[in-house]
């Protein structure tokens, strides 16, 4: 034999004991029950000298159930938020640059920045030197004010980015999550297709993915008596022995709470209470909106009353200042963990670490800040406004109130945690649509799948050994080992087999097939031309080639199509397919030549074909 041939039977050999070694971890995954396969009992099962427990073929949404979401994103209520953030740093821009600026917010309709100053003229030239690019200074503002406005294709750009940016970050928080192989793509009319194979729980997938997680740091403003006309309009909140009672009066009612102020002193700020949010909400419109100032804005925290295991909670307000000195941008990592400190010693507790550039912007924020309060508000919600007892750099932590238990507390830190260390959605997100695929069907599409690919293996194996003979066994056993490949590949790069997938890994069977018919043929008619056997197998290999190349080829240029345009099952039959094909030219070139020259090494060999 051709030294070449013992370096080929090697190879074939690495090939097929590294598919097998590949396959362990399947193997023991597939041995167990449904619902014990992802906890850990099937880690401990694998061999410590086998791949990862992680390396195993997966099963899509169509044969293990899970849960499928079609998600919204309001772009325009992104491009709201970020025409607030550009008027707070115009506001900042022109203020250095020595203009005298009244005030910079945003117009009623959320849409243009107003600058009001001294000299609106030189603010607007200012702010289009600066930000021309992206703005212009639209005409109609009133005197002694300044509008600027993103321009429309700054708005576009912005919008796809905010859809971008929100398909990424639901990517990381599932990543982080665990599920198996998600499949997540951004749709028509800004919506993002969500698919968790094998996961069964609805509400808890939407309260993940959906929590916007807008982590804000403001600043409340304690000085002002903006709230003190609400005195004499709504009812006082009742007390009795020094605590607040419920239930509270349904329009909200009024109360005072002692803060100290920095430099010294105190005072009692007025704040609103209510039973509910929403009836919160609509007292703070109705009463409390119209008694603020542009650079005032109402935040709403939660408060639980009472003694033992069972508590109720009222609502209550902080007046803040509405510039947002901080966002959870800036957080590098965040982690559950218990409080070892103060009051809320032994609690729940997301502590969290700042970037570099948020541990120095936190530090400056927290010295010109000294002796006043910093709310941290989480998704509109002020989880606590502690005093500044000194300079802050790069750690925190959030405090959460809650009336649940310890258990409960702690896993809504690892979501607030998880969700904070992904990023923050840039805007907020609406559930169009929600299907839960039943457990019950995934086992039944997974029989009826394995049932047609066993039965369309085994046809395939007697066709090949009845109409081919010898030559038959040959392809057959080059066969065996392209499934093993196939499935090998899938394990190591973590492919999602769905049903489709099966129908891919069938026709790939197929193929494998349809290059050793053509071998074979060859190999006749060069019989039937009076070549010798070795002569025969020789020139049947190397004439039907390019044949096969190209037909296979043809076929890998279609399944890429299919990959990168396709989705959902059209995506699980394309890598399916372009991993049997390259599998299939292993086997049918490589291997089968190889047995073929073992067999026909000698001048009298014969050949049963």
């Amino acid at each position: 034999m051709e030294r070449s041939w013992y370096w080929r039977v090697a190879l074939i050999l690495g090939v097929t004991i590294f598919s097998v070694y590949q396959l362990i971890p399947s193997w023991y995954y597939f041995s167990l029950a449904p619902d014990r396969r992802n906890g850990p009992e099937y880690e401990q099962s694998v061999p410590g000298w086998a791949p990862k427990a992680a390396r195993h073929l997966n099963l899509g949404l169509d044969l293990q159930g899970g849960i499928h979401l079609a998600m919204g994103v309001d772009v325009e209520r992104a491009v709201k938020a970020k025409v607030a953030r550009r008027a707070d740093e115009i506001g900042d821009f022109l203020k250095e640059k020595g203009v005298a600026v009244t005030s910079a917010g945003t117009t009623p309709d959320g849409s243009r920045v107003e600058v009001k100053s001294a000299d609106p003229k030189k603010a607007a030239e200012l702010v289009i030197d600066a930000y021309g690019s992206e703005m212009y200074a639209p005409a109609g503002a009133l005197e002694g004010a300044s509008w600027f406005a993103f321009k429309p294709r700054a708005i576009t750009e912005f919008q796809q980015k905010a859809v971008e940016q929100a398909e990424k970050t639901i990517r990381n928080r599932v990543d982080k999550w665990g599920v198996t192989e998600p499949d997540i793509k951004r749709k028509a009319n800004n919506q993002i297709q969500i698919q968790l194979p094998g996961f069964k729980d609805p509400e808890k997938a939407k309260e993940l993915l959906g929590r916007t997680a807008q982590l804000e740091f403001k600043i409340t403003d304690d000085e002002s008596t903006a709230l003190d006309p609400l005195r004499g309009k709504l009812p006082a909140c009742p007390y009795d022995q020094g605590m607040i009672q419920l239930p509270l009066p349904d329009g909200g009612c009024w109360t005072v709470e002692g803060v100290e102020l920095p430099g010294g002193g105190a005072r009692e700020v007025t704040l609103l209470a209510a039973s509910r949010r929403d009836k919160l909400e609509a007292a703070i419109e109705q009463h409390a909106r119209p008694l603020l100032s542009r650079e005032q804005e109402m935040g709403i925290g939660e408060v639980l009353v009472g003694m033992g295991v069972v508590k109720e909670r009222y609502y209550r307000t902080y007046l803040l200042r509405a510039k947002t000195e901080l966002t959870g941008d800036y957080i590098a990592d965040a982690r559950a963990a218990t409080d070892s400190s103060g009051v809320g010693a032994g609690k729940p507790v997301v502590v969290f670490t700042m970037s570099p550039e948020g541990a120095r912007l936190m530090e400056k924020l927290t010295t010109t800040n000294l002796g006043r309060r910093m709310a941290t508000v989480l998704d509109s919600k002020v989880e606590t406004a502690p005093y500044i007892q000194g300079k802050i750099g790069a750690n925190g932590q959030i405090t959460l109130g809650s009336q649940r238990n310890f258990q409960e507390q702690f896993e809504e830190a690892n979501t607030i945690a998880l969700v904070l260390k992904a990023g923050a959605l840039p805007a907020p997100v609406t559930i169009f649509e929600e299907r839960t695929v039943g457990a019950t069907l995934g086992p039944e599409l997974v029989k009826k799948g394995t049932t047609a690919a066993l039965l369309g293996f085994l046809l395939v194996v007697i066709f090949m050994v009845v109409y081919y003979r010898a030559s038959g066994l040959i392809a057959n056993l080059a066969l065996f080992l392209n499934g093993l490949l196939v499935l090998a590949i899938m394990a190591i790069v973590g492919s999602t087999l769905t049903l489709p997938g099966i129908a891919g890994f069938v026709l790939t069977l197929g193929m494998a097939v349809d290059a050793n018919v053509l071998i074979n043929e060859r190999i006749r008619e060069e019989l039937r031309a009076g070549r010798s056997v070795k002569q025969a197998v020789d020139q049947g290999y190397d004439k039907v080639f390019w044949t096969i190349v190209d037909s296979h080829v043809t076929t890998l240029s279609a399944g890429i199509v299919l990959m990168n345009y396709g989705s959902g099952p059209v995506r699980g039959f394309a890598v399916t397919l372009i991993i049997g094909l390259v599998a299939s030219m292993f086997t049918s070139i490589v291997v089968t030549r190889a047995i073929m020259d073992f067999f026909t090494r000698g001048d009298t060999a014969r050949l049963s074909v």
